[in-house]
């Protein structure tokens, strides 16, 4: 397997998971939500993550010589630019999500996107 069909593999099946839990678990993400927002060093901790897994991405995959490739580092690249607003403007940016994004049917939308998005992903990742 190449490193685009590795990291394709690995983020399709984060975004399966993560889409099932917006559509199971609306309450439980609503909850974690608020939890980032009020606790600081939790919204700090996430942005060191999100820079960390974006940064890696980035620093072994800037390719964008086809579809799959080019949408590895296009999430790359979102992963690194969240880690960075988390860390800069946590409040802020947490502020541009709060309401609109925990409406129901923006989760719903949400999770059936973000689920068929990782099923896309991995079976492009399990094909070539």
């Amino acid at each position: 397997m190449t490193t685009t069909q590795i990291l394709a593999g690995l983020i399709g099946v984060y975004f399966m998971s993560a889409g099932a839990g917006l559509l199971i678990d609306r309450h439980g993400m609503k909850a974690m939500f608020d939890e980032l927002k009020g606790q600081p060093m939790l919204g700090y901790l996430a942005g060191v993550v999100a820079f960390a897994i974006g940064g890696s991405i980035v620093a072994i995959h800037n390719d964008w010589s086809n579809l799959l490739a080019g949408f590895v580092s296009f999430i790359g690249w979102i992963s690194l630019a969240e880690g960075v607003l988390m860390l800069a403007l946590r409040e802020r940016f947490l502020a541009f999500f709060d309401g609109w994004w925990l409406s129901p049917r923006f989760m719903t939308a949400m999770g059936i996107v973000t689920s068929i998005g990782g099923i896309v992903l991995t079976a492009a990742a399990f094909s070539g």
